[in-house]
This record gives structure tokens, C-alpha cells and sequence, in this order.
């Protein structure tokens, strides 16, 4: 019995000594800027967004009581997708609070106004100033929103 070996074509290390593509910085440049192309009209929803917000959800909103605690987390979700233009201040987390404080208005069946006041309040602050805040302020406003978005209205 005779063994035999054979190697079978390697197609990738064939491809990677071929000459051709593109080099990794041109790619890294071109996805960049594909990304920076997305920069107007995110912000632009952005904005769309928390005015949609606070049209609806907002201190003045008449016919607030009937709206869905599915609406608000929807728009909630909405800034998370198109915040990664200011996702250095922090918008996305507040956003992230929101959401977790409607998901707790949805279980419990009721809504608690001054805690969506202020999650809206501080996403207003934080589009407006928030690069220009101090970074410990922002941590602190979002970890105050984080204690609020936890609290249950069963808890007193």
C-alpha cells in the first residue's frame, strides 16, 4: 500500500499573492467616509426625534395620558440608532434610560410624567450643550437619569 499526499489549492493564499483590491487604509478611508456621508441626516432625525418627543411626550403635550408606551420607545430607539455622531455625549445612554423607564411604565401600566420630564430635559441639554459640558457633569446626569429609569412606582 502505497500512501499518497496530495495538497489541495489554497484559493485565499492564491488571492492574497495575486495583484489587485484595494489596501486596507484605502478601505478604512472609504468606509469613513461612507459613514461620514450618514453625519447631516442623522442629526437631522436626531432632532426630528426629540422634537417628535416632545411634541407628544413633552411638559405642554396635551393628550399625553393617551399615548402608548410603545410610541416613546420606539422614538427612544430611534436616538440610539442615529446618535453615533454624538455618541461622546452621551445622548445614546440617556436614550438607553429612557427606554428601560418605558419598558417599566409598560409593566406596571402607568405613567410617571416628572421622570419622562426629566429624561426629556436632559436630552435637549445634552443635543444643545452637552459637548461642552465637563465630562463629570455628563457622567452624573446620566447616572442620575440611569437611578431614575430604575425606580418602580410600587416602590414609594
Amino acid at each position: 500500500m502505497t500512501v499518497r499526499k496530495f495538497q489541495p489549492p489554497n484559493r485565499l493564499a492564491k488571492m492574497i499573492k495575486e495583484r489587485g483590491g484595494i489596501l486596507a487604509k484605502d478601505a478604512i478611508a472609504a468606509a469613513e467616509a461612507g459613514v461620514e456621508s450618514l453625519r447631516e441626516s442623522s442629526l437631522a432625525n436626531l432632532d426630528a426625534t426629540i422634537a417628535e418627543m416632545e411634541r407628544r411626550f413633552g411638559k405642554g403635550a396635551e393628550g399625553r395620558d393617551a399615548e402608548s408606551f410603545e410610541a416613546l420607545y420606539i422614538l427612544s430607539s430611534r436616538i440610539i440608532d442615529v446618535s453615533i455622531f454624538v455618541s461622546d455625549v452621551g445622548i445614546d445612554r440617556a436614550a438607553v434610560s429612557l427606554c428601560g423607564l418605558v419598558d417599566g411604565f409598560a409593566e406596571g401600566g402607568a405613567w410617571r410624567w416628572d421622570a419622562v420630564d426629566v429624561h426629556l430635559n436632559a436630552l435637549r441639554l445634552l443635543r444643545s450643550i452637552g459637548a461642552q459640558l465637563p465630562a463629570e457633569q455628563r457622567e452624573a446626569m446620566l447616572a442620575g437619569l440611569h437611578q431614575v429609569s430604575r425606580h418602580r412606582p410600587d416602590e414609594g
